[in-house]
């Protein structure tokens, strides 16, 4: 291996290219030393048979001999990295300090729009959604095959939505509107009959709004065991369907449930 070589016109070299070469020079002895420790590997190697394709070739006191010469060259080699490590010291010990980073630059200045102040709902195309929300009429309801389920308010906003006392189980709907249902239900078994069954949503007169599926459900073996049911739908208006249209919770099931809680909720969109 060739040892490495000032570049021409050495002398003129400023103090920071002088430090590198010297530490280039450092890294180049110890890359030598390490070719070195290698030939000194594969010649216990090769004595012993261990490299492929070799066999066995010196006897106990040749390879003593090896070992003992193998050992000198390493204590050489062990002082020399002491040399080394001295002479690396001492040049970092004289190298320039490295430049501090940059520092980020400042964010620019920013000011929080005012927020302009609530005005009430327009009248007229304008005006707010209604919004309706319902619970289940009282906990522990049972519910029964092809029965409407009974509901009580707890907010309505807007005239688009109608609920009233005297049918608690029905939605009066405009039917020249879109609306968005959403229904969470708690429910478990009343009896021990292990079957399943759908809860619908079911428009008067039919066909007022665009189809919702079904929300098909298979009852816990558990009789205790409480299940959530949870759907989401928008129902589109079809012309020509009336001037009203309402809309109830209906269970198709062999066998009735029992309602632990029942929360509808629509919105006018």
């Amino acid at each position: 291996m060739s040892m490495p070589s000032f570049p021409p016109g050495g002398a003129n070299l400023t103090r920071e290219e002088a430090l590198t070469m010297i530490i280039a020079s450092i890294a180049m002895e110890e890359l030598a030393l390490s070719h070195i420790l290698n030939a000194e590997g594969e010649k216990l190697q090769y004595i012993l048979g261990t490299l492929p394709g070799s066999k066995p070739c010196a006897g106990h006191q040749d390879v003593l001999a090896v070992n003992k010469s193998v050992a000198s060259l390493l204590d050489v080699v062990a002082q020399n990295q002491m040399l080394l490590k001295s002479k690396l010291e001492k040049v970092l010990e004289v190298c320039p300090p490295p430049a501090p980073p940059c520092p980020p630059p400042a964010p620019p200045c920013w000011k929080p729009e005012p927020i302009p102040p609530c005005k009430p709902p327009c009248e007229g195309p304008h005006r707010a959604k209604s919004v309706l929300q319902l619970a289940q009429r009282q906990p522990g309801l049972t519910w029964a095959r092809n029965c409407r389920l009974p509901w009580r308010q707890l907010v309505q906003r807007g005239d688009g939505l109608c609920w009233k006392e005297q049918s608690p189980d029905k939605i009066c709907l405009n039917p020249e509107k879109a609306y968005a249902v959403q229904y969470t239900l708690n429910i478990r078994r009343a009896h021990l009959a292990e079957d399943g069954g759908a809860v619908l949503l079911k428009q008067t007169p039919c066909g007022a709004f665009s189809e919702a599926l079904p929300l098909y459900f298979q009852l816990e073996r558990c009789r205790d065991r409480t299940q959530t049911l949870q759907y989401a739908a928008v129902l589109y208006p079809r012309m020509g369907c009336g001037s009203e249209a309402e809309l109830s919770l209906v269970l198709e099931a062999p066998s009735v449930v029992c309602v632990e809680r029942a929360i509808l909720n629509i919105m006018e969109l």
